[in-house]
């Protein structure tokens, strides 16, 4: 996958407001992404091969339907700020490890959950204490993605 500088410029924005857990910021990032239904779509891809990546080194191939649904639980317990309830949380992640395409809404209010995921995959799989913050974990996913081709 070719990343868009552009896009991955506006999908880090969105990122950053969410790990951060600071809803005005994000929801002024997630309105940037709205300029146009091309750059949405560009985003949410990019974002859920981020899902996808992450999700798949931290437990070292699919996940089991136990781990997804216990990830599902938490993630939605931890971001209670965004509003994404477990359900949402578990439809992606069912989506993204087993490969099918997540039904995500075209607005800025389906796609939340796909963000509020990433950032919560890459905060929590990131090693602070060693010096790799979840941006840096990102520049190593998308550098996969884009090898990935």
């Amino acid at each position: 996958m070719r990343i868009d500088d552009q896009v991955e410029t506006l999908v880090r924005a969105v990122l950053d407001a969410a790990v951060h857990r600071d809803s005005g910021r994000f929801e002024g990032a997630m309105d940037a992404l709205v300029g146009s239904q091309e750059t949405l779509t560009k985003a949410v891809e990019l974002t859920l091969a981020v899902n996808a990546a992450v999700l798949f080194e931290v437990h070292d191939g699919r996940p089991s339907p136990e781990q997804v649904n216990e990830l599902s639980r938490n993630i939605s317990q931890q971001e209670q700020w965004a509003g994404v309830s477990a359900a949402d949380v578990h439809a992606l992640l069912v989506a993204v490890t087993t490969g099918n395409p997540p039904v995500v809404a075209s607005s800025v209010d389906g796609a939340t959950a796909v963000f509020v995921v990433a950032a919560n995959l890459l905060a929590t799989a990131s090693q602070p204490d060693e010096g790799e913050w979840w941006f840096n974990y990102l520049d190593k996913v998308e550098a996969a993605i884009e090898a990935a081709g």
